[in-house]
């Protein structure tokens, strides 16, 4: 019985290949912290339209700080930003769990009839 060490070659390749886009969907560590740090500097800038938008690529690659300030913004938009800021309940529901958080539900807002006349003749 000869034992041949590239025999497991092929093997070995299909486990790598298998967990490769698991790696490559995540930021290397120290570009995660730089895509933070850009954000956080979108955020301090008062461009939150930007911020949010790194935020959640940055917390939907699994990144827990993001993922908690993602969650903030979503959360105040309406109050704080005056925005309703996009995401689905699955991000939602993600995002929570990596920042160790209540799952926040998804929920209809109804707005002062003022607001809707305003827009009304915005058109």
């Amino acid at each position: 019985m000869s034992s041949n060490p590239l025999k497991c070659l092929p093997l070995a390749a299909l486990v790598l290949a298998c967990h490769a886009p698991v790696t490559l969907a995540q930021p290397a560590p120290g570009a995660a912290e730089r895509l933070h740090a850009n954000a956080v500097a979108s955020f301090r800038q008062a461009r939150f339209p930007e911020a949010y938008g790194r935020f959640i690529s940055l917390a939907d690659a699994g990144h827990a700080p993001a993922a908690e300030q993602a969650l903030w913004m979503y959360r105040n938009g309406p109050v704080l930003f005056g925005s309703d800021w996009d995401s689905t309940q699955e991000q939602l529901t993600a995002w929570a769990k990596l920042a160790g958080q209540p799952v926040s539900v998804m929920t209809a807002r109804a707005y002062p009839p003022a607001a809707v006349q305003v827009a009304a003749r915005a058109r």
